[in-house]
């Protein structure tokens, strides 16, 4: 796994290396040295530069790095938002003077021609509030030239985005390509981020992992998710690989548990059984026919407390609990609170949240071998308030004594660590998504996993799968039935 890190985090790494003896300027050249590489990559032939500077350590790159540039032979001009402040970005300021084809403040701005690429060095990571009227200006026109086919490159964040949370303010540059260094930031992954950042390439500019903070977020990587998967040996039976009990389903939405019990068996359940009301038992045998059915008590389409006997003789022998999806609001409480009060691992989505979320008495029955997956309304009643911040979110629901993973562009998993997984594509923004994801935690916890690592495995194979599925069938096309067919060819 990779680090995420805040910007009070990366600070730390960085004062914790120049307690070695490096310093400031060195390592600003560093990064200077990367962000020029990328830079010549990706510059068409004879193309023009222009670097926007701030006046803070960002800034100070983008002048070390235009002077590189310059001395390659790249017509490069600078634009100043406003004099530099930071002590590295002064000296580099004077060394770009001697190379750079031109230094100029925002004044100029009207009488420079379209440059075949734009190099965002305005802010860093310190940026918390919105940009002023030089340097808004200067994004305004940033992104007007990459409308008309300028490429933005931006120096360690896009200009505009905060570092922690991925929020924006009213001006925000929107790149191309980000080049961030030695590790990524929060606000990368999360919410606006995703869109403004472009490809993101994470440049090494020497820090050792030694001067790492702890406790730091961590990108979940396909290898870890290798890593973590259950062994199948060639002698292992279907017993081996655990039995998940699904509790899902209602008058009109069937499918919902359809999907849950599909994408469980193509995520190595060994036997799945799907408890729902009996009025759509016949029509699961016909979708999922793989999978068992027990039949329960119902009323209005949707398990009534009778239910709650057949559903405590069905949870006997069963390694995993996955319960929600497609319930409705007019499922039995009782069966809620059967799933919670029995000490089998569990996960719970979808209708079984809100559930939860409407009653104390069951949200206080929460332990630590629940999971929870919430998308950012359901994470909204579950904790009585709405919460912008995905990982603030996880955190708090991890409070309550569970495992927890918020649905986001990237999704957010917090228990004893905090990840991130960063798999997945649009095409997954449709009705049913959610209950593939449900099927593969619940697989994965039959299959023996802890709740945490069920949930960052189950979230970075859910959005593979997606992103499989997107490549051929289109964004706008591809259903969660084909992202549940995906997993397969994932795994």
């Amino acid at each position: 796994m990779k680090p995420v890190f805040t910007a009070e985090e990366m600070r730390f790494a960085e004062n914790s290396y120049f307690a070695k003896g490096v310093s400031s300027l060195t390592l600003m050249e560093r990064a200077a040295g990367e962000l020029a590489r990328r830079v010549l990559m990706l510059l068409p032939k004879d193309g023009t530069c222009a670097f926007a500077c701030g006046s803070g350590g960002n800034g100070g790159d983008g002048y070390a790095a235009a002077r590189l540039l310059s001395e390659k032979g790249v017509r490069t001009v600078i634009l100043q938002a406003s004099e530099p402040r930071n002590p590295d970005a002064v000296t580099n300021c004077e060394r770009a003077k001697s190379t750079v084809f031109a230094i100029s403040d925002t004044s100029a701005l009207n009488r420079l021609p379209k440059p075949d690429v734009w190099v965002d060095c305005l802010f860093g990571i310190g940026l918390n509030r919105a940009p002023d009227e030089n340097h808004a200006r200067l994004i305004q026109r940033i992104n007007e030239d990459h409308e008309n086919g300028s490429l933005v490159i931006s120096c360690d964040l896009p200009s505009g985005l905060n570092a922690d949370t991925g929020e924006t303010p009213d001006e925000c540059v929107w790149a191309d390509e980000t080049v961030t260094f030695q590790a990524y930031k929060r606000g990368l992954l999360l919410q606006k981020g995703v869109d403004v950042c472009g490809n993101v390439t994470v440049a090494d500019i020497g820090i050792g992992e030694d001067c790492y903070p702890s406790g730091a977020m961590c990108l979940v990587e396909d290898g870890d998710v290798k890593r973590a998967l259950p062994k199948r040996l060639r002698s292992a039976h279907k017993n081996d690989f655990g039995h998940l009990l699904i509790v899902a389903g209602s008058l009109g939405m069937a499918g919902a548990a359809a999907i849950t019990a599909l994408s469980a068996l193509r995520s190595g359940a060994g036997l799945v059984t799907v408890a729902c009301p009996e009025s759509i038992e016949p029509i699961l045998q016909t979708l999922v026919p793989c999978a068992m059915c027990i039949p329960l008590p119902e009323k209005d389409g949707a398990l009534s407390d009778e239910a709650h006997g057949k559903l405590e003789s069905a949870i006997g022998g069963k390694t995993a609990l996955a319960v929600g999806p497609g319930l409705s609001m007019k499922c039995s409480e009782k069966c809620i609170r059967l799933a919670l009060e029995c000490s089998v691992k569990a996960v719970f989505d979808a209708d079984a949240l809100n559930i939860i979320g409407r009653n104390a008495d069951l949200k206080a029955l929460l332990k630590p071998c629940h999971a929870v997956t919430p998308h950012p309304g359901e994470a909204a009643r579950l904790l009585g308030e709405k919460l912008r911040d995905a990982c603030l979110a996880a955190e708090r629901l991890s409070a309550c004594g569970c495992a927890a993973l918020v649905k986001g562009p990237c999704s957010v998993i917090k228990q004893k660590g905090l990840f991130i997984s960063s798999s997945g594509c649009t095409g997954m923004a449709k009705g049913g998504s959610g209950d593939a994801l449900t099927g593969i935690v619940g697989a994965l916890l039959a299959q023996g996993l802890d709740c945490e690592t069920a949930l960052w495995a189950a979230s970075q194979l859910h959005g593979r799968a997606g992103e499989s599925a997107q490549e051929k069938y289109g964004t706008a096309s591809m259903l969660a039935s084909d992202l549940v067919s995906c997993i397969g060819e994932v795994l």
